[in-house]
């Protein structure tokens, strides 16, 4: 985290692990200057905590928006405890299925 604050949550979709559907979720600031690994075969989002935020990210490979997918933020079987009430959500970030629809979808 180069400036800000956010609450990063990761993800297990790994469907043979023992975690899977479990989340992990961290607070990341620049003040307490935590970064975390993610492994592959997870998802990853996160909420900013201060109004200006810069995140750095390094990734295994390049990105590929056609194939991107997102599970909703606030789906009740995976009981995150998000810190905001009213987040602002993109667009395509509002379009995302639930965790069941990914299951169904992927784990036929």
């Amino acid at each position: 985290m180069l400036k800000g604050k956010i609450f990063d949550v990761s993800l297990d979709l790994r469907k043979d692990s023992k975690t899977f559907g479990k989340h992990f979720t961290t607070i990341i600031s620049e003040n307490n200057s935590k970064s975390i690994f993610i492994p592959k075969g997870f998802a990853h989002g996160f909420c900013t905590l201060e109004k200006e935020n810069y995140i750095m990210y390094s990734n295994s490979n390049y990105r590929h928006k056609k194939s991107e997918i997102g599970i909703k933020y606030n789906d009740k079987e995976l009981k995150i405890k998000w810190p905001i009430k009213k987040p602002i959500i993109s667009k395509k970030d509002s379009k995302n299925m639930s965790f069941s629809e990914f299951k169904q979808r992927f784990y036929k």
